[in-house]
């Protein structure tokens, strides 16, 4: 249980940073510093995952911050007018464990 807690509290609070980000997204500083700050967050997110050997099975809840931050993501991508590039690799994998 505490496993899904930590992965419950990386995952939220990944859609807090992501949510500043869009809410400070026409001052460009500080949207590149919430942007930056997901840096540790993804590290932390993907040593976990690692940790499971990539066999983590998601909750329901799990699914639904992850849809949330696909969303977000989404957003943010299209008012930076780019690709973020570190969430290629974390958006296949989730996208792959959360339509299971």
């Amino acid at each position: 249980m505490t496993e899904t807690l930590s992965l419950i509290s990386i995952l939220s609070t990944i859609e807090l940073k992501l949510n500043g980000a869009l809410a400070v997204s026409n001052n460009p500083k500080h949207f590149n510093d919430h942007i930056g700050e997901l840096d540790k967050l993804l590290e932390t997110l993907n040593a976990l995952i690692i940790e499971k050997n990539n066999e983590h099975k998601f909750s329901e809840e799990e699914k639904e911050l992850l849809k949330k931050i696909f969303n977000l993501i989404i957003k943010v991508e299209e008012l930076n007018k780019n690709k973020l590039g570190f969430f290629d690799s974390l958006n296949k994998y989730f996208y792959d464990n959360v339509n299971k």
